[in-house]
């Protein structure tokens, strides 16, 4: 349970309420506070959305509403959809004598069908990195794998704990279920690539839930593991938008999909998005500007693979601004058994920056705990290797994974727009330092 600190001193609904919340700032930074009340709104806005799933409702609403504000701002609009990943669940848990959980079915699904998989549980502690070396014969067994304690992402066969799912399989598992050992006990989805790399059901299991599950696979009990559902796929939107006024452009993009309603991850990055599309139309009246908002980033950044040939060139393009996830979730600390949501930002985040714009992204992020000074372009770390991968010189990433990211718990409950002005503040010093 998440408890905010205005929770513990105000006993009136009203006093939290959304509905009557302003920043306090003074009259000399009313540029900041007013640009604040917008990020407050457009997070209300992306949370009303829903779910972010690839192609679902709530996607397409906000691919709907990130395309008009754009047509408003006078952008050239188009979007495109390509073909996303999308499952119709029925059922999803595991059960093992008196013992029922609820669990994730990890896309892309492999369903079990309604009578499920029972087996004789066995547990794989698993690494960050390469494969236990002695996984032993699963053959004919639920793989109950205990991934080490992390912040977790994205489940690869080459990266992480993901090789021991995968030698898992190759051992003869007839299913796999991942208990994501994180910071709030709860079940993690993990991105993961548009086909499945093992040929087996895959299910995450919370860890608030897995102790007596553990205790079964130790003991080698029997369990059955239900993911009944239909696997399909469903149209994800591209949304690209031009403003051209010159031969040198700007590129500036976001995902927009995730799992769940991921306020924090998605919907900072989506407010900063819309917010500095209006900023670099008036701030740079004779550059050219590239916006990119691409669903599927569920499945390694599918949507950006499937629009970056629409991008300008790289030696056409003085800067690419990538805007990641979770730019400015809050804080939390534990008390009592209970998360306290704290009013400073959640350090957990980081800027990634080319060798060219490096120097312009450590004075333009400066002072932003997490930020500065940034790091390398790691390789499938966020999209932005995507992009430097193609010759695009002159490029920047922020991105964060907060105590809730990928998980259901990553709602409204999660921001405030105070924190994430200055993060967009620091994306758009740093555009001016780059552009000179």
């Amino acid at each position: 349970m998440k408890v905010t600190r205005r929770k513990l001193v105000m006993s009136t609904a009203a006093a939290i309420s959304a509905a009557v919340w302003r920043p306090r700032f003074s009259v000399a930074q009313s540029a900041s506070a007013a640009m604040t009340e917008r990020v407050h709104h457009d997070l209300q806005t992306h949370a009303g959305f829903g779910l972010k799933h690839s192609g679902g409702d709530g996607d397409n609403a906000t691919a709907g509403w990130v395309a008009n504000r754009l047509r408003s701002a006078g952008y050239n609009v188009q979007v495109s959809t390509f073909d996303a990943p999308y499952y119709l669940q029925r059922a999803a848990f595991v059960a093992s004598g008196d013992n029922r959980a609820a669990v994730l079915a990890q896309a892309p699904v492999i369903p079990t069908g309604a009578a499920g998989i029972s087996a004789p549980l066995a547990l794989v502690e698993a690494m960050d990195g390469p494969a236990p070396a002695t996984i032993g014969d699963l053959r004919g067994r639920i793989a109950l794998v205990q991934a080490p304690f992390g912040r977790h992402a994205a489940l690869s066969p080459t990266r992480g704990f993901g090789a021991s799912v995968l030698a898992a399989a190759d051992a003869g598992a007839v299913a796999v279920i991942i208990i994501t050992t994180g910071p709030t006990g709860e079940a993690i989805a993990l991105n993961c690539p548009e086909t499945p790399f093992v040929d087996v059901p895959v299910a995450i299991l919370a860890p608030k839930d897995a102790a007596p599950f553990v205790a079964a696979a130790r003991a080698g009990d029997i369990a059955t593991l239900v993911t009944d559902g239909d696997p399909l796929t469903k149209p994800c939107m591209n949304v690209v938008a031009r403003l051209e006024r010159g031969p040198e452009w700007i590129a500036i993009s976001t995902p927009r999909s995730g799992w769940f309603h991921c306020v924090a991850e998605r919907g900072t990055g989506t407010a900063a998005f819309l917010e500095i599309a209006d900023w670099a139309r008036d701030r740079f009246p004779d550059k050219s500007i590239f916006l990119m908002n691409t669903g599927g980033h569920e499945y390694y950044f599918a949507g950006s693979h499937h629009a970056l040939h629409e991008a300008p060139s790289p030696a056409a393009t003085r800067a690419w601004m990538h805007i990641g996830a979770t730019l400015a979730a809050r804080d939390a600390e534990e008390r009592n058994g209970e998360w306290v949501m704290l009013d400073t930002a959640d350090p957990q985040r980081r800027v990634m920056a080319s060798k060219d714009a490096a120097a312009a992204a450590e004075q333009g992020f400066h002072g932003l705990s997490g930020m500065s000074p940034p790091g390398l372009v790691q390789p499938q770390a966020g999209e932005l290797s995507a992009f430097t991968d193609l010759g695009y010189t002159n490029a920047f990433a922020a991105i964060g994974v907060h105590r809730w990211f990928h998980t259901l718990g990553d709602t409204l409950d999660c921001v405030d727009a105070r924190l994430v002005v200055p993060v967009i503040e620091a994306h758009q010093r740093t555009l001016e330092l780059i552009l000179g």
